[in-house]
């Protein structure tokens, strides 16, 4: 009972000092960096379509309190007096970048986007039984505000405000603004005046553009105080990154060709091995397949994505085969982890992948047969292209689990089947 009695006491006193606690949030001392974050336009009159972009989120030091989010003070709601949630400090906000994602590393590039209410603006719409209006507040593509209700009633009052950005905790009042923003409000009829654009926009541009060459893209970002993760990050916003344009790394090259040079021999020894009038009828066979089999050497694993998948399917356009090609290039080629496994893997499939697709184009019961034997596995490998994949650990999560997956479905499965059935039968 006395010891109750002591933890109640103590359980007391941390409740009643965990305001004290947290009543100095300084996000600096914690090791949490400010994204970089633009506003354009800064100012202009009612309607004016705002987008603030963030870039370069920087992970979160481990051992911090989990809740913690990234929020946005959008404060032109408030004006109107409608009566919206004011959850930071008695000010409107939202969060950037939720807990969940952070506690999971997902900080990818964000784009926020709404306009100022104006009884000029276009009416609301539905869709999907929502009111739909240029004033909603979207991030990346979602609507996370709806303003479909007061988007054309009132003109935003003229006057400045502040967009702010801070760290938090959730569910709390700890709030620390690492930047502000102010953006003014003009009358009617005055002109948009943009932001100026950032050097490290312009630089983009210009290489998005084809100005600048690559080297002269890394140098110049070295000079803004890039680091080659930061350039790297740039070039997948781009789209610039080797496999994202069909183009592959010394690393992938090298996989591609141990894949290619294990089928040619593989190949190779299958010919020699045949007789004359063997290697007549195979090259008849093979000629009156089509395309593939005119393919370069180079062209094999790079266009078919999946010998043996192509051939059961019947064709290279298959989405299932584009499906295997986008995971591969996308989403392994991606990472270093993917990359290795790739190499392995090309090394393994090409020992026998040749001889499969050839006895599939030779039989097509056994091409059926193979047909609806990789459809289970081609469900599973989807999991990968749905996935939001930005980080090695990602990488090797989401890739044991569909091993395991398949693991189950394919040999796990079938052996409790017949366990059970071996079971029954002795009964």
């Amino acid at each position: 009972m006395k010891r109750l009695v002591l933890s109640l006491a103590l359980i007391s006193v941390l409740i009643i000092q965990l305001p004290n606690v947290f009543a100095e949030f300084d996000s600096k001392s914690m090791g949490l960096q400010s994204p970089d974050i633009t506003v354009s336009p800064i100012s202009g009159p009612p309607g004016t379509q705002i987008t603030i972009t963030i870039k370069n989120p920087h992970p979160v030091p481990q051992g911090l309190d989990p809740r913690i989010e990234f929020f946005a003070y959008v404060p032109f709601v408030t004006a109107l007096g409608d009566n919206v949630a004011n959850n930071c400090n008695n000010e409107h906000c939202f969060p950037v970048y939720s807990f969940e994602e952070i506690n999971e590393d997902k900080l990818a590039p964000k784009t926020i986007k709404f306009a100022l209410f104006s009884t000029d603006n276009p009416k609301a719409t539905v869709q999907g039984g929502f009111q739909q209006s240029v004033c909603d507040v979207i991030v990346n593509e979602k609507t996370i505000e709806r303003y479909g209700t007061v988007c054309t009633d009132k003109d935003q009052p003229v006057g400045d405000y502040y967009i702010k950005f801070a760290w938090g905790i959730q569910g709390s009042d700890n709030f620390d603004v690492v930047k502000t923003v102010k953006f003014t409000v003009t009358e009617k009829g005055t002109p948009v005046v943009e932001e100026e654009q950032d050097p490290d926009e312009a630089i983009m541009d210009l290489y998005k553009n084809g100005e600048i060459t690559e080297q002269e893209f890394d140098d110049a970002m070295r000079e803004l105080g890039y680091d080659d993760g930061g350039i790297r990050k740039a070039k997948a916003l781009l789209g610039k990154l080797p496999h994202q344009q069909g183009e592959y790394s010394p690393e992938q090259k090298e996989a591609i060709e141990q894949g290619i040079q294990k089928a040619e021999e593989q190949a190779k020894e299958k010919t020699e091995a045949s007789t004359p009038e063997q290697k007549s009828e195979d090259f008849v066979g093979k000629d009156t397949v089509g395309p593939q089999a005119t393919q370069s050497k180079e062209e094999k694993p790079a266009k078919s994505g999946c010998l043996i998948a192509t051939a059961a399917l019947g064709t290279e356009l298959a989405p299932q085969v584009q499906m295997l090609r986008e995971i591969r290039d996308n989403d392994l080629f991606g990472t270093s982890s993917g990359t290795t496994f790739m190499a392995g893997f090309n090394e393994f499939y090409y020992s026998f992948s040749p001889a499969v697709a050839d006895l599939e184009r030779e039989n097509p019961v056994f091409r059926e047969a193979v047909k609806y034997t990789i459809t289970p596995m081609l469900s599973t490998l989807s999991i990968l292209q749905l996935a939001d994949i930005h980080s090695e650990s990602q990488m090797l999560g989401y890739g044991i689990g569909v091993i395991l997956l398949n693991v189950g479905m394919y040999f796990v499965a079938p052996a409790i089947v017949i366990l059970k059935i071996r079971k029954y039968l002795k009964r």
